[in-house]
């Protein structure tokens, strides 16, 4: 038995350091992770982080594994050691880490590592120009952004790496979440998940998480330079939180509707192909607060999964 699970660690490290490896399939490099933690224990997801780790500082470059580490391996502990985490309440029932706090969590870690990052990888000019910078000394790079955006001044360079920059920063948070509940899901269908699986449709963010969104987009439009660019991926993270309650609010007040299986496919294949669908369903999650969109939905004859109603 002890033999079989030490194969699986080995298997989800190497498939962990193959998807960081392949680059296109980078943003999946997490899910072996999160899998292997959320059917054995944080023990043992700390050890395929560990040997993919070594891992990548073997094949590919000591840097590189550290880049591997930060960004996705140990945040991605963090979170399968506070989701596995519970207590038993007096009905016997044991009650797990709450969604709405493990997506604080990652909006916690995500936001500290970018402020990190522009503080220390920036240099005088600050990480967008140092980005756009390494943008122009790759021929093939500036070939392709010439192509595609029609850039031709070192201004729209710089606006370019600004964009790519606030885009990367906003899918960090919603990558690590996104591959826990990708491995959460797989192994509610093989029945081998430790932590119960997850009901959206109650999903709620604190009201007070308005305040820093207002102040990081107050410093987008007010502050000069690289502090600018670094309050907007703060605001933009902060939106990708509201951009999952959207998605919650979605399939909640769909649930009774026909068709709504080809409904939830068209919607993730429009975000996919277009990224400004984003946009409506961070709206919807931000505007929840005032309007409750799901209380609006209810129908008599139908009663409500969501707590405080009754049948």
């Amino acid at each position: 038995m002890a033999n079989t699970q030490l194969l699986r660690i080995v298997f989800a490290a190497i498939g962990s350091f193959v998807l960081f490896a392949a680059l296109i399939f980078m943003p999946f490099a997490p899910a072996p992770v999160a899998a292997i933690g959320l059917s054995f224990g944080v023990a043992q997801a700390v050890m395929v982080s560990a040997l993919a780790i070594i891992m990548t500082a073997i094949i590919l470059s000591p840097p590189l594994a550290i880049v591997f580490a930060i960004t996705f391996l140990v945040p991605t502990a963090v979170l399968v050691r506070q989701a596995l985490l519970s207590r038993q309440a007096e009905s016997g029932d044991y009650i797990f880490f709450p969604l709405q706090q493990l997506i604080l969590l990652a909006l916690g870690m995500t936001a500290i590592g970018t402020i990190l990052l522009f503080l220390i990888t920036g240099g005088a000019n600050g990480l967008p120009m140092s980005f756009a910078n390494a943008l122009q000394q790759s021929p093939e790079v500036r070939t392709a952004l010439v192509q595609v955006y029609g850039i031709s001044t070192d201004e729209e360079l710089l606006w370019i790496a600004s964009i790519m920059l606030v885009s990367g920063f906003a899918s960090w948070p919603l990558l690590l979440l996104g591959n826990l509940q990708i491995a959460q899901a797989i192994l509610v269908r093989m029945k081998r998940n430790l932590r119960p699986q997850e009901d959206y449709d109650r999903l709620q963010l604190p009201r007070g998480l308005i305040v820093p969104l207002v102040m990081c987009m107050g410093g987008a439009a007010l502050l000069p330079g690289w502090p600018a660019i670094l309050s907007a991926a703060l605001a933009a993270m902060i939106l990708a939180a509201y951009f999952l309650l959207g998605l919650a609010i979605i399939h909640a007040i769909s649930r009774h509707w026909n068709g709504r299986g080809l409904l939830l496919v068209t919607l993730y294949f429009l975000i996919f192909v277009m990224a400004w669908v984003i946009i409506p369903v961070s709206l919807m999650g931000l505007l929840d607060t005032r309007f409750d969109f799901r209380k609006l939905n209810q129908r008599p004859d139908k009663p409500s999964d969501l707590e405080g109603d009754e049948e």
